[in-house]
Order: C-alpha cells, then structure tokens, then sequence
C-alpha cells in the first residue's frame, strides 16, 4: 500500500498521542514505533501506520517492558529494537539495555557485562552488530555533567567497552551514512547551542571524532544558527537533512553582541529571540549549508518530529532500481496549546524530489556496451526512427533492458520476425534513448530538448530510473528561462511531480524574465492553464516608479510552502493580499492558500506536445504498450488561430495578475495603462 502523497497537514486518527513529548521514534517498513515520553511519563509502545494514519496502542505484548522514561533511545537491529537509557518517572537516569522483538511481540532484557554511566539526552545507532552510545547528560551524587565519551555495546556478547576523548555533547543527533557516524550539534558542558558537526568511522576502534564544519563555519557561510538544540538530522541522496528551530534573521535580529556570539558557533537563547522552523541541507561533498524554503509549511504551530520515509519501487527489475523519498513531519496545527495538546497529531509529506533530491542508484554494468551500437556488423535487429535512418542493435540487449521490446520478441509479433521496429520519434530521441539502453547512463552531452524528449519515451515504456535521471539532469544542468517552459510541459506529460514543481518554483523566481519571454506562449493551452492556477487569484503585478528601487530578494518555493512571510517592498513585486515576496528578477509570488495540483494531490492530466515525438503512434505500438493512458492527441488549430488563442490567454493572465494594480503608472517618463 502506498504512503499518502505529498498535501497540506493531515490529522491523524486513532489513538493520539496527547500529553507527550520526548518520546523514541523507530521507522520499520511502513509503520513508526513510538516508545515511551514524558509530560505524564508513560512505558506505553505505540505504532502510526503511515499508509493510513492511524495510531495504536499495542497492548498483546509479552515479556516485562521497561520501566516508563523519556529522552532514551531507541534503536532498530535485526527487527528489533534497542532501548538504552533515559529519564524515569521519578527523575533517576537509566543504563539498562531492554530489546523488543517485532516479530514475536516479546519484550526482553539480556545480562549485559561492564558498566556505563546512567544518562539521557544521548543519541545511539547500530553498526556492524554493536550499539554505538554517544554523550548524553549524567549525574553523580554532587552534580550533573556532560559525558565525553563514546560507549559500544557487542550485540553478539552484551559487553560494554568505552572510549573517552569525544566532544561533550547531549541534546544532538547521530546519523549513520554507511560506516560513519555524523554528530551534529546539541549543547556543550557549559549549556551553549553549538552547531558543529564530526564524523566517526565506525569501522574500528578508537573511533576518533574528526571536526567536519565548525559552528562558526556553518554561521558565518550560511546564517545557520540553531536557536534551541533539539532537532532532527536525517541522510538521504549523500545529502544531511536538519529540521529544527533557527533565529530569525530579521534586520533587528542578530545585532551587537548576539551577532557576535551566533558566530561563535553557541546560542545564548536568554534573550528569547524570535525564532522559526527551518529545514536546511548540507551537501557532503561541498560542505555548503542551503536553507530549503519550506519555512510557511510551518508558521502554524508546533513541529515535534522530522524523518526520511522512503519507499522502493514495485513492479519490474527497473522500476524497482529508483527509490522514492519523502519528509514527513508530525507535530501540531494548532496555534495554541489546548487542554490535551498533543505532540505529534498532524502530519505533513514533502516529496524529496521537489527539493531536488533523486534517489538513483549507480549504472549496473559497464559502459563498454555502447560501442555494439550501431553497428551493422555484429547487429541482428534495425529501429528505425520517424527519418528513416536505421539504427543496427542487438536483441540480446533489447530483450535484457528493454520490457517492451521483450513482450514484443516473446509474442512472435511481426516486428520480431521481420527483425525490423518502427519508431514514431526522432533519430536524435531514438538515439539517445538506445544509449542508455546499452550503457545503463544518460550521455551528458545530449541537450536539454533531447533529454525533455527521452524523459517522456522513458514513462511512456515505464523505465523508471531513466525518468529520474532526465529529472535530476535537467533540473541541475538546463533549468533556465529557455527550457523551464518545456521542462515544466514534460514533467506534466510525465508525471513526475518533483520536477514539476522545481520548474515551477524556477518560473516563480525568475517571473519578470519568464514573462518578458515567450515562454507562457509556448505552452500548449492546457499546460498553460495548469501555470495560471499556480498562481494565486490575488496575485498583482507592481512596476517600480524607479529602477534605483529594485532589490531582489529570495522567493519561497510555490511548490513547498503553504503561505508567504510579509514583506513591504516599493519595486517590482507580484503581491498576495499583505502577503509580498520577492524573486530575484524583481517579482515575486505569494500563495495565502495552495493549489492541490501544486502539492501533487491530483494526478496532472495529460498533454499533447507540440514536438514531432507525439506524433501517432504506429500499430505496434497502439496495441502493445503498457501504458496506453501516456497516448497523446496531437493538436491541429492553424498556427493564426492558435495564436490568437495564445494572445487572448495571455491577455487573461495578465489581467488576473494585475487584479489590484492602479492605472496610469509612470515608468521612465512613460504611462503603462492598465
């Protein structure tokens, strides 16, 4: 059963979890475990089903569960879980070891040898058959103090070895990407916020920390500054993803003395500054923070829990290669606590692919395949494109990469005992798409228009990893204002979502270019359309008197944000009632409500292209393809008449967008009419 799609806040029903916080959260398959939590400190195993959004209580277990407690770890292994530590009810810190097993139901307690410090607010992973314990706050019988040491539990012995010499930290997160272990933030042994991140390698001992970024590195580069430390870190596509609450850099934010301390890398939070949710991703490989706007999703209540759920495709070897990621947040709409509030009531899907992050796994083979293309030599079968021009392959090939082409060779159609395919789309397309086919990569020379093309033949024959490296190549190599018009066209056609609303976020960025071209011209009716009920109905175009008073400014992403922050401007801006956001070419989009086609609720309908690649398909083709609901009806209006369509639409638009404008504006000397 699928996850629910990426839309507003969902509420979840069942038995919620009022009056708690500070609970464990373990992802298993398509269900989170939730265990204990303080507030009225509980030992209650609770379990959301994510299909349907639904909690439980799960009362038909067996063994003694451990004792009630909030701020421990949980920790999946070998379908079980792990729960270390913790707070108890009567505010005495834990070190005892309880496993549940998923399967049986059954709680245990194994006879664990040596000994480490009672402690919460720690974080812990499992590697390589070991728990891994780092930091956490401690106390003896004169004070409390912040542990600075590493602690590994065998899970093949239950012994405890301990390694000292880490940075002291509790209230921070550990994140496992394959055999490091990322520690990211927190507080210090004096009480301060830091933001620095250290890696260990958990191959093998001592497993030393090594400083990755330092807080002051990650302030100074981005305006990083956690303002609380508790937040989530998640790994995904060689990507840290942190959600929690950061300052709100304001003009009167971040002056004096608190500029100063937030570059230090700590957070004095005494003050009480204004503060916001913010999700930011850090890129492994360039070290680079980059804020995703995603801020307004969040503007309403409280947000309590941040996860990566990830879903591995079905169906045929090839679709089951792309794996789909989703960011999913629990937490609380209202804007104010109630009696009864409950921590983690609403729910709220963000389609990773919508941030530009594509889940591709590597090529299988080599490349050296390639050279077999074309080849009239050693070929045994001819695809012959829409020119003519006959391209010689393989069937061998075919047959192992191609599901199409395989029905069609298993059928004994008349294609396969002519050893001869027609193929409706353009040499170049068709080319293009028998490289892959053979090498298993997307030629990085191929050009934007080529690879729009190939991303529609890949969905029309389901070969899903094909799709989503057209997706990721265009959105990071040829998303600009020449191509976003079709990309965005393409994506539609292809259904796939993320790419639809990066080109839409690309569009509403860069507005007052996009209009300036022919872009919105371009566009098919109906694809235009789908563009214009993107943008609000209370949406105003605004020309500046001067163009000294242009300065751009960033706008938050139509495709991930709920509502827009405010802001006065006195230039180019597209304003939404007293909600104005700024592109940086001096326009800018504001949503107060969100279409559901840009939240992916809907299913996008299909278009016909204005390419040759849509042109009628050939029998074969008509009567064998899988997805006979990718065919497209090719448009025949006369060029006059769709031309004056354009105009007219075009002319709608603009009178939509300029709904509270006032007339006789001067720009230069000169009255724009309105």
């Amino acid at each position: 059963m699928p996850l629910l799609k990426p839309g507003q806040p969902i509420r979840t029903t069942g038995n919620n979890l009022v009056g708690l916080w500070r609970p464990s959260f373990v992802k298993v398959d398509h269900r989170l475990f939730v265990y204990g939590g303080g507030g009225n400190v509980t030992n209650d195993l609770h379990v959301l089903n994510l299909c349907d959004m639904r909690w439980e209580t799960i009362q038909t277990v067996k063994g003694t569960a451990p004792c009630k407690r909030y701020g421990h770890t949980a920790t999946l292994w070998n379908n079980c879980i792990i729960v270390f530590g913790g707070c108890n009810e009567i505010t005495e810190y834990c070190n005892d070891i309880h496993i549940f097993d998923l399967d049986k139901l059954t709680w245990f307690q194994p006879e664990v040898t040596g000994n480490v410090p009672a402690r919460y607010l720690h974080s812990a992973v499992a590697y390589d058959n070991k728990l891994f314990v780092y930091g956490g706050f401690a106390k003896n019988s004169d004070c409390t103090y912040v542990l600075d040491e590493l602690s590994v539990l065998d899970l093949k012995t239950f012994v405890w070895s301990k390694y000292h010499g880490v940075p002291p930290r509790y209230n921070h997160s550990a994140t496992l990407i394959g055999h490091k272990m990322y520690i990211y933030a927190g507080k210090d042994e004096h009480g301060d916020t830091v933001s620095d991140l250290f890696v260990i390698n958990l191959n093998a001992p001592p497993y030393t920390p090594h400083l990755v970024l330092s807080g002051s590195q990650s302030s100074a580069s981005s305006h990083m500054v956690l303002l609380k430390s508790q937040h989530f870190c998640e790994a995904v596509c060689g990507k840290l993803l942190v959600f929690g609450r950061y300052l709100a850099h304001g003009n009167h934010l971040l002056t004096g003395s608190n500029t100063q301390t937030a570059l230090n890398g700590t957070t004095n939070t005494t003050n009480n500054p204004e503060s916001v949710y913010g999700l930011w991703m850090l890129d492994l490989d360039t070290l680079e923070w980059e804020r995703q706007e995603c801020n307004a999703n969040f503007e309403v209540g409280g947000w309590n829990y941040f996860t990566i759920i990830s879903e591995a495709g079905c169906g045929s070897e090839e679709q089951s290669q792309v794996t789909m990621n989703n960011l999913f947040f629990l937490g609380n709409t209202d804007p104010f606590r109630p009696q009864g509030y409950d921590h983690f009531r609403d729910a709220l899907v963000i389609n990773a692919e919508s941030l530009g992050l594509y889940d591709i796994p590597p090529p299988n083979f080599s490349h050296e395949f390639a050279q077999l293309l074309n080849n009239p030599e050693l070929s045994d079968f001819i695809i012959v494109p829409s020119n003519g021009q006959e391209l010689h392959v393989h069937q061998v090939i075919l047959i192992t990469r191609w599901p199409h082409f395989r029905n069609i060779y298993r059928s004994g159609m008349i294609e396969a005992q002519q050893r001869r395919m027609d193929i409706p789309e353009p040499y170049e397309i068709v080319l293009a798409f028998l490289k892959y086919l053979y090498s298993d990569r997307l030629d990085e020379n191929e050009p934007w228009h080529v690879v729009c093309e190939v991303l529609v033949v890949a969905n029309m024959y389901l070969l899903n990893r094909l799709k989503k490296i057209c997706c990721e190549r265009l959105f990071r190599h040829h998303m600009t204002v020449e191509s976003c018009g079709l990309i965005f066209e393409k994506a539609i056609m292809a259904e796939e979502t993320g790419l639809k609303m990066l080109a839409l976020d690309f569009m509403f960025r860069n507005y007052g270019s996009v209009l300036k071209s022919d872009v919105l011209l371009q566009m098919p009716l109906a694809v235009r359309q789908e563009f214009m009920e993107a943008v609000p109905d209370e949406a105003t175009l605004e020309v500046s008197r001067s163009a000294s008073s242009i300065v751009p400014r960033t706008l938050p992403s139509p495709t991930k944000c709920l509502t827009a922050s405010s802001s006065s401007t006195s230039h180019n801006t597209i304003v939404s009632n007293s909600t104005t956001t700024t592109t940086s070419n001096n326009t800018s989009i504001t949503n107060t409500t969100t279409p559901s086609s840009m939240l992916g609720i809907s299913t996008p309908p299909h278009y016909s292209s204005p390419t040759s690649s849509t042109s009628t398909s050939s029998s074969y083709h008509q009567q064998h393809l899988h997805h006979e609901q990718q065919q497209h009806n090719t448009t025949s209006a006369a060029p006059a008449a769709a031309n004056t369509t354009a105009a007219a639409a075009a002319a709608a638009a603009a009178a939509r967008m300029r709904h509270s404008m006032s007339s006789g504006v001067q720009t230069n000397s000169m009255s724009v009419g309105v």
